[in-house]
């Protein structure tokens, strides 16, 4: 009795056993250089869809997010910001800044030199947190700006915490009633009043508030007629009329001024 296989068609099992051949050699093949093979595909493809395909397209999750908190870290309105002192703005000069005694003491040896105060540089840096603003003594004074470059000033904006912010929960120190005035040189320019306006605590922390023509503002009643402002100015000074009522300082936090540089105007 015989024990196996018996082919019957001589031509089909040839074709069978070089199909199965082929197979072998084919996954021995894969095996080794699957990997590789497979990567060299992906990476093919990925030049073909960037080749292909718009840029906004391709954006990943990640992406849109680290670009939307960039933008918002920068400026958080969209505008550039010309007082910025990393951009190149400076503080002139200000009225006297609040010193607590509750606040941190330097010594040396034991021996009290100094209680740390805040600077009014502090309205011009991007950073807004807590207690991280220049505490301008009393409810009345001002800070002068030395802007990054002469600009056609279009509008300015004031920043305060919100409320929710606030250790105390209440907001008496932020600024109240405000102007804005402008030097179109030097400090020796003569001052031009560019807008009266009013801070609301209990809205966006940060309110913009429109420039308009200063000239037109010394011949009219109301704010109303005139357009925006067309002047260049360097120099721009805040000047707070009150605050919420805090007697012993007023916490300015950020003074953002925008607008259009001499440089793009035709």
């Amino acid at each position: 009795m015989r024990c196996g296989f018996t082919c019957v068609n001589p031509k089909f099992c040839a074709c069978l056993t070089f199909y199965l051949l082929c197979s072998l050699l084919m996954l021995g093949f894969l095996y080794l250089y699957g990997s590789t093979i497979i990567a060299q595909i992906s990476r093919l493809l990925r030049i073909m869809i960037h080749a292909l395909l718009p840029a906004s397209w391709l954006k990943s999750t990640k992406d849109i997010i680290n670009e939307a908190l960039y933008k918002y870290n920068a400026d958080r309105l969209g505008l550039a910001d010309y007082a910025l002192e990393s951009a190149g703005g400076s503080i002139l000069c200000s009225s006297e800044t609040y010193y607590s005694k509750s606040g941190p003491l330097y010594s040396i040896f034991g021996i009290p030199l100094w209680y740390h105060a805040s600077s009014p540089r502090e309205v011009i840096q991007p950073d807004v947190a807590p207690g991280k603003c220049w505490a301008m003594d009393g409810s009345q004074g001002f800070v002068t700006i030395q802007l990054a470059m002469p600009v056609v000033v279009t509008a300015v904006s004031l920043e305060h915490i919100p409320k929710e912010l606030s250790p105390s929960g209440k907001l008496y120190s932020a600024p109240r009633d405000f102007y804005i005035v402008g030097r179109e040189r030097g400090m020796d320019s003569p001052e031009l009043i560019l807008g009266s306006y009013t801070y609301r605590v209990g809205q966006d922390p940060i309110q913009v508030f429109e420039i308009k023509d200063p000239f037109c503002l010394m011949k009219s009643v109301t704010s109303d007629i005139c357009g925006v402002n067309q002047h260049v100015f360097n120099i721009i000074t805040l000047k707070i009329m009150n605050n919420y009522g805090n007697p012993d300082y007023t916490c300015i936090y950020r003074l953002r001024v925008h607008g259009k540089p001499t440089s793009l105007i035709e």
